[in-house]
């Protein structure tokens, strides 16, 4: 089998040479053919060398590994992060379906992360890598826009434009302030726990998930139902969570 082309970039020597060593005692599918130590070295050894796989890390001096790969318009390479981001970054991480690295990098994870690379890198689609790095905030390191496929389209949405979010069956129901219904593969649960580093969004019962921004009135009573400015229907609150939501939508 013809071997992955792979460089790394990474502006710490120590973390390439034990990458380097990792690679070569574990991945055997993978053939390094370079490094480099910066975002400028990585555009043009990239450029360059033209590899399959790009092993990137994110923290670098001056700018960051997301700033290398919004230099290109489309990525012709496979990209495995290799970070120390923390518990709500490694969320986005898994929501998008990107492929990532802890440091310091464990040697089984390493290898599952190359089979899935060797399993995918003859589809050539990297959209996903594409729309996350347009979609996260690396200086808080967390996400601010979500992509959704909506008929032959990406649509990329601001979180504060999403109003609410509503399980259909075994996917989601996205409604926007511009009153767009978007459908994502998602489940509802998978929005609840990407987006529980943000305050605004609460799920109130066990299928809406809301943005207490975009809230014109709630019910006091026994039932506490919510009115939501893009919505059609009012949502009722279910008992376990009412205390919980009336105590944030007081504060």
């Amino acid at each position: 089998m013809k071997g992955i082309r792979s460089v790394i970039i990474d502006d710490e020597p120590a973390n390439r040479n034990v990458l380097d060593s990792l690679l070569r005692e574990h991945c055997p599918s993978i053939e390094l053919i370079g490094n480099g130590a910066s975002v400028e070295e990585g555009y043009e050894l990239i450029c360059r060398m033209k590899p399959d796989l790009v092993f990137l890390d994110i923290q670098m001096p001056v700018n960051t590994g997301f700033d290398l790969l919004r230099m290109f318009e489309q990525l012709f390479f496979q990209v495995i992060f290799v970070t120390s981001f923390d518990e709500f970054a490694l969320q986005a991480f898994e929501f998008n379906a990107i492929d990532y690295l802890l440091k310091p990098v464990d040697s089984s994870k390493l290898k599952r992360a190359v089979e899935r690379v060797e399993s995918s890198i003859s589809f050539g689609d990297n959209s996903n890598v594409i729309h996350f790095v347009h979609s996260i905030d690396e200086r808080n390191r967390l996400i601010k826009r979500i992509p959704f496929h909506h008929k032959n389209n990406v649509v990329i949405v601001d979180l504060e434009n999403i109003s609410y979010i509503r399980a259909v069956r075994n996917y989601s129901e996205v409604t926007t302030t511009d009153n767009q219904v978007l459908l994502s593969s998602k489940t509802l649960s998978d929005y609840e726990v990407l987006l529980q580093a943000y305050p605004n969004f609460l799920r109130i019962n066990k299928s809406v998930l809301i943005n207490i921004h975009h809230i014109i009135q709630y019910s006091k009573g026994t039932e506490c139902l919510i009115s939501m400015k893009h919505g059609k229907e009012d949502f009722e609150v279910s008992r376990r969570k009412k205390a919980e939501i009336l105590g944030y939508l007081k504060e």
